[in-house]
């Protein structure tokens, strides 16, 4: 039962272009534009952050507790180099996948260029599999505006390359548009927003085409502590629900 559960999440899911699963409350809140992100989970669909630190994400999507996701993620800076690792684990007895990635970025006055790998094992009733799958991501950012271009899972069926823009319309207030191709789908665009609401507490929110999504959540960031809780819609299904805990250094 449980499996036939997440397979329908899937099949219902996937045709409306959501292949490519976010599993953080940051990437939920921003529909995966991380060229907003502040957070180290975001590594998960980004190699070139400029952050370090560590995160652990739990993510339930469409309120489905036999699809929850639970993630961990850290970077740590190496002179002019970004070392990333991560694991993400969802399902049960029944069925399970793990996502294991390693990543590397150069980062230097605000350009990050990077890559990383991925090993995604799957286990059921009928078997294990495994495959492999790669990122590639190339942004710039500056307290003004940013630019990013990242293609995802390199060699799948469900590649997806991601081309974004970021200006500050105000102190304190950010925005993003990304433009999103996927040749096994239909192409997408992502708004995205960030608002420093107080020095502690960021409002960060988004719309997505293809389907129609939103997403919000707020973040609270205190001496490099940050918590953050994240929902997300779906035209079709019911909300997704995210929780970020993280520190970076």
């Amino acid at each position: 039962m449980r499996v036939l559960i997440l397979a329908c999440i899937c099949l219902l899911a996937f045709p409306l272009g959501a292949l490519i699963l976010h599993n953080t409350a940051s990437a939920n809140a921003l529909a995966g534009v991380t060229l907003l992100s502040e957070s180290v989970a975001d590594f998960q669909l980004s190699p070139a952050l400029p952050f370090t630190g560590i995160a652990a994400s739990g993510h339930l999507p469409f309120s489905a507790p036999e699809a929850g996701t639970f993630s961990l993620s850290t970077a740590h800076k190496l002179s002019f180099l970004v070392l990333n690792a991560g694991v993400s684990h969802s399902g049960d007895a029944d069925y399970s996948l793990q996502d294991f990635r390693l990543g590397l970025a150069l980062n230097y006055e605000g350009l990050s260029a990077g890559y990383a790998q991925h090993l995604t094992l799957e286990s059921a009733a009928t078997g294990s599999y495994q495959s492999w799958s790669g990122d590639a991501a190339v942004s710039y950012r500056t307290p003004g505006y940013g630019y990013e271009a990242r293609l995802l899972r390199i060699g799948k069926e469900d590649t997806e390359l991601h081309l974004s823009v970021s200006t500050k319309i105000v102190t304190g207030i950010q925005a993003a548009s990304s433009y999103v191709y996927s040749p096994s789908g239909p192409d997408g665009y992502r708004l995205a927003t960030s608002i420093e609401v107080t020095d502690n507490l960021l409002l960060q929110s988004s719309w997505q085409s293809s389907p129609n999504r939103f997403g919000a959540g707020l973040k609270f960031q205190l001496k490099g502590w940050d918590l953050m809780y994240a929902i997300r819609t779906h035209p079709d299904l019911r909300l997704s629900h995210s929780l970020d805990l993280g520190y970076t250094w």
